[in-house]
């Protein structure tokens, strides 16, 4: 017992040594409520974003935050983000392990939490791979227009009835990215697909009780699973083991890589086989492959699908908005064709409805947080390696020296000019800025478009009680989700 208490007792005296020792006074300032060694890791809020414009304005455009021992950095505004992120990209484009990928021995692999060299070269070949299938052009509007036929079958199938679309439109979103993938499309009741696209549901809604080990992985080696980190991670282990397991397998088991690459996965096995016959030093393999999979479909399933359902909210709140739309499209295009990514320049009104709900949705509010590479200095202040950056979007997307006194509010034209074209400030970065900006933009604005236009030209939506729309209130976790709420689709045509 003497021993113990010993002890004890001179880890005490350590932290509080360490802690009159800190100099914190060369870092970002930080909100009060900080404890030795634990830092501010009671202070923070489940739902950090309220919490976040606080600090911001009471500490400015950057402050900082401990948490057993690690330093997190949270830059607010259009110019420090664009500073840091752009023209400093070389310091602060590396990102922290994601924990899961740690845990499942697949660390540094795939694109979205991988960093250097690896990062590099799976980014590289990512992008030059989708370009060529055709990214924002025909060959991808072609394989969007065909997922909205099976959707917009699905919602007729609905016949008007009041109906929570978080799921259908997951697997919508999802198909889109898994024929890009794998070549192929999956029937909704395809049993792999219901079970792939569940999993993804059910590890993004874990993921809010678990990010905190991403950020503290001391937190992960506490008994039970308080955070959740073990069951998201189960879940992980489960996606990828259909992505490698079944889907990859089963494909090159029917395909001949080299003869036949007209989708992702067998366009990167080529890719990888040629350049070991090469002599090239690569990082390419099955295990990488299997991560960017994930990653794209975690993005195409989810986040493009949030964003799509914040779309719908807005528009059963905003009738007079909705409507306006579907006049914009019967005037440019009629009623009588399906729209296509070749009407998007006509479709004005709608693209800049688009941009606003992007705006005031704010669908990925802190982005991804990156890591610092190096100790540097930023407007003064020292940001030691290893310090976490926290790119805080919603500064920007609410920023009324943008915006203007009416933040808050719907309003799309304010993305259209006097001469009645669309005008899109580069202050709107919904897919982060820099180089780690989302390789699948191009996917995600392009799906959006062609499925809002779509379902604008051919239904009414409607809220199950007109004179009670849901809120317009959010769900915070990996992206900013809206609530739950259910929509009547209406057929314009009475079919």
């Amino acid at each position: 017992m003497e021993i113990t208490a010993v002890l004890i007792a001179s880890i005490l005296i350590v932290c509080v040594y360490l802690w009159f020792r800190r100099s914190d006074g060369m870092y970002p300032p930080q909100p009060p409520g900080s404890l030795p060694f634990l830092g501010h890791m009671f202070t923070l809020e489940e739902d950090p974003r309220p919490q976040f414009k606080k600090w911001h304005k009471e500490l400015g455009d950057i402050f900082s935050f401990k948490v057993t021992g690690t330093l997190l950095i949270v830059l607010n505004g259009y110019d420090l983000i664009k500073d840091v992120l752009v023209k400093r990209a070389n310091d602060f484009s590396d990102r922290a392990p994601f924990f899961v990928d740690k845990l499942l021995g697949l660390e540094h692999k795939g694109i979205t939490f991988s960093s250097g060299q690896a990062w590099k070269e799976q980014r590289s070949v990512a992008i030059s791979i989708l370009r060529s299938f055709g990214m924002g052009k025909n060959v991808l509007n072609q394989i969007i227009q065909e997922e909205i036929t099976h959707f917009i079958g699905l919602i007729k199938d609905l016949k008007g009835h009041p109906t929570d679309m978080r799921i259908n439109t997951n697997m919508a979103m999802g198909n889109i990215t898994c024929t890009l993938m794998f070549g192929q499309r999956f029937d909704y009741s395809d049993a792999t697909f219901q079970r792939l696209m569940g999993h993804f549901y059910e590890f993004l809604r874990g993921f809010n009780k678990s990010e905190a080990v991403h950020y503290f992985p001391c937190l992960a080696k506490l008994p039970g699973d308080i955070f959740e980190a073990k069951r998201v991670t189960k879940v992980a282990h489960a996606i990828l083991d259909i992505i490698a397991n079944k889907l990859i397998k089963n494909m090159k088991c029917e395909t001949n890589v080299e003869s036949e690459c007209n989708n992702f996965v067998m366009a990167y096995l080529a890719e990888r086989d040629k350049r070991l016959r090469d002599g090239q030093a690569t990082t390419m393999d099955e295990e990488n492959l299997a991560k960017i999979v994930f990653d794209l479909l975690l993005a195409g399933s989810d986040t493009t699908a949030s964003a799509l359902l914040w779309c719908m909210l807005y528009a059963i709140n905003f009738p007079e908005v909705q409507e306006k739309i579907f006049q914009e499209i019967e005037n440019e295009i009629g009623l009588e064709r399906a729209p296509t990514f070749h009407d998007r320049t006509k479709l004005v009104y709608l693209n800049a409805f688009i941009a606003e709900v992007t705006r005031l949705a704010s669908v990925v509010a802190h982005s991804f947080s990156h890591l610092c590479s190096a100790d540097t200095i930023v407007n003064g202040y020292k940001i030691p390696k290893d310090s976490i950056v926290i790119p805080n979007l919603d500064s920007i997307m609410y920023d009324k020296k943008i915006w203007g006194d009416d933040v808050m509010s719907l309003k799309p034209e304010r993305f259209i000019n006097q001469e009645g074209k669309l005008q899109i400030p580069e202050q709107l970065i919904p897919f982060g800025i820099g180089r780690r900006v989302c390789i699948g933009e191009g996917l995600a604005s392009t799906a959006i478009f062609l499925m809002l236009a779509t379902l604008f030209q051919k239904f009414k939506l409607l809220p199950e009680d007109i004179h009670s729309p849901p809120p317009i209130k959010y769900i915070y976790s990996t992206d900013v989700s809206p609530i739950r709420f259910e929509v009547c689709f209406i057929d314009r045509l009475g079919n």
